[in-house]
């Protein structure tokens, strides 16, 4: 995130279980919070993963203000469609790990 606009970007790398890189991702966000930001890179990060067929995922955050408000709220009760969206893919898999 710039701090002199606000404009934000997410991204991250997909790599594979000996950790090559597999590929990189980016999505340009807007006016974003940091928080928020982690959230998205998070949140494309799965939908990506999904869509390469992969089913075992281990995932790495440098924010552990994030990885606490998805590890610690249920789907129904979060308040952040983000953190709904991020249970529903991992929901849908019984190998995600955090």
């Amino acid at each position: 995130m710039q701090l002199d606009t606000g404009l934000a970007t997410a991204g991250g790398v997909v790599r594979d279980k000996e950790g090559q890189w597999i590929m990189g991702f980016h999505r340009f966000l807007g006016k974003c919070s940091v928080f928020n930001a982690e959230l998205w890179g998070i949140l494309e990060g799965l939908k990506l993963i999904r869509r390469l067929g992969y089913d075992h995922v281990i995932i790495h955050s440098n924010s552990l203000e994030v990885v606490k408000s998805i590890l610690g709220s249920s789907s129904i009760a979060s308040n952040s469609l983000l953190i709904r969206r991020i249970h529903n893919i991992m929901s849908q898999e019984n190998h995600w790990f955090m």
